[in-house]
């Protein structure tokens, strides 16, 4: 449970650097503070997809770990995929 946790912690960090919007972190960080993980993990996934803001192929290994610990499915955070950009 403890790494799970962290593992969220660290996703809402990283999505903050990549360009989360303040509004839509805030309110991931409130759902995590609560124990909402699976509502803070959809906030961020969803918004970083309906901005168009690219991720990084590491970034999304960490979206999988997390929606694994969360048993979710592929389907629910998939879309991502479309958003890696390389250097």
């Amino acid at each position: 449970m403890a790494q799970k946790q962290a593992n969220c912690w660290l996703l809402l960090e990283e999505a903050r650097t990549l360009g989360l919007p303040l509004q839509d972190y805030t309110n991931a960080k409130e759902m995590f503070n609560h124990a909402e993980w699976g509502v803070g993990f959809d906030i961020i996934v969803g918004q970083l997809y309906e901005l168009g803001i690219k991720i990084t192929e590491s970034f999304y290994k960490k979206v999988e770990v997390v929606a694994l610990s969360l048993n979710l499915t592929r389907e629910e955070y998939s879309f991502l995929n479309e958003l890696i950009f390389s250097y």
